[in-house]
């Protein structure tokens, strides 16, 4: 029989299964949530329950969705975005932040999907200012005086507190040009024979098919330490580029570029941001805080377009 608490209570339930799915353990979990480790387990087997179909793929050693998980976990992400967005716009209404926040990402993420992220945080707090440093230099975010550092990889610095935001999905691209006029291309060792924009970061290109795994290291036509020069020099045909899909998607969309080898996956890189405090925070502060923990980051790890 259905109690009154029991709508409540599955909303819970889908928000615990995103974050053992994003963050791949109940151990990580809890530490987010701050809610006990048995808990959160027993929750998600009870919506399996009420479901009817097994969710999570448990073992000793790591945590991972099925293929029923996979297609629900999208529309538990849409739940936990509307909870988390109705929660900031009644704090919103309540206390009114202003101030100013500072930021720094690299200079892709600035191009691609800054605009986007900050206009919804400045629609819904107009008096806060913003101020966004693109650069591809980690800065010491401390003496700098930035409030949150967008960054891609990891941190060494164990005095700053980290959130993972997203995974982002890479993608080997060209132009049409180039890959009608360029030879075959089916296996990653052909890419010797091609002509490759190499990320000077990222020089070791990594790719996957199944229980295939391949590592090449591709002789750099053109190497930069510029995500937006690969992205152009690709789309004027110099070559294959390995890049964040999302950067891609728009001129894929339009028929500037095309995905190659699509059958291959290549790692995902990871988005995190970074902050030196997050006790004591200032409204505004708080304010961008919570806009992160409510935002969908998904088309960073789908690959979608930003600007549709």
């Amino acid at each position: 029989m259905a109690t009154g608490e029991e709508p409540m209570e599955s909303l819970d339930d889908m928000i615990f299964l995103v974050e053992v799915a994003e963050s791949g353990s109940f151990t990580e979990a809890s530490a987010r949530l701050s809610v006990p480790k048995s808990t959160i387990s027993q929750r998600i087997k009870r919506l399996e329950k009420r479901l009817g179909l097994q969710l999570l793929s448990r073992s000793t050693r790591r945590v991972s969705l099925t293929s029923n998980g996979q297609v629900f976990l999208e529309y538990c992400r849409r739940v936990r975005a509307e909870v988390k967005s109705a929660s900031v716009a009644m704090i919103n209404l309540k206390e009114r932040p202003t101030g100013l926040i500072r930021l720094t990402c690299p200079e892709i993420t600035a191009s691609y999907f800054m605009p986007r992220f900050l206009h919804g945080f400045t629609k819904q707090f107009p008096n806060v200012e913003v101020d966004l440093l693109a650069t591809n230099e980690n800065l010491d975010i401390i003496r700098e005086r930035i409030d949150f550092a967008f960054r891609v990889g990891s941190v060494s610095n164990k005095d700053l507190f980290v959130r993972k935001i997203s995974p982002i999905k890479r993608i080997l691209v060209a132009s049409p040009a180039y890959l009608k006029h360029s030879g075959p291309m089916t296996l990653p060792e052909h890419l010797a024979k091609h002509r490759c924009l190499v990320h000077q970061a990222h020089a070791v290109w990594s790719f996957s098919m199944k229980s295939d795994i391949a590592k090449v290291t591709p002789s750099a036509a053109m190497q930069s330490n510029s995500i937006g020069f690969l992205l152009q020099a690709s789309i004027a045909g110099n070559g294959l580029a390995v890049l964040p899909a999302y950067v891609c998607a728009p001129y894929i969309s339009t028929g500037a570029l095309a995905e190659a080898m699509p059958q291959w996956r290549i790692p995902a890189h990871q988005m995190i941001m970074v902050s030196s405090e997050v006790r004591n925070l200032s409204k505004a502060q708080a304010a961008f805080r919570g806009y992160v923990d409510a935002y969908d980051f998904t088309p960073l790890s789908s690959g979608a377009e930003i600007f549709q």
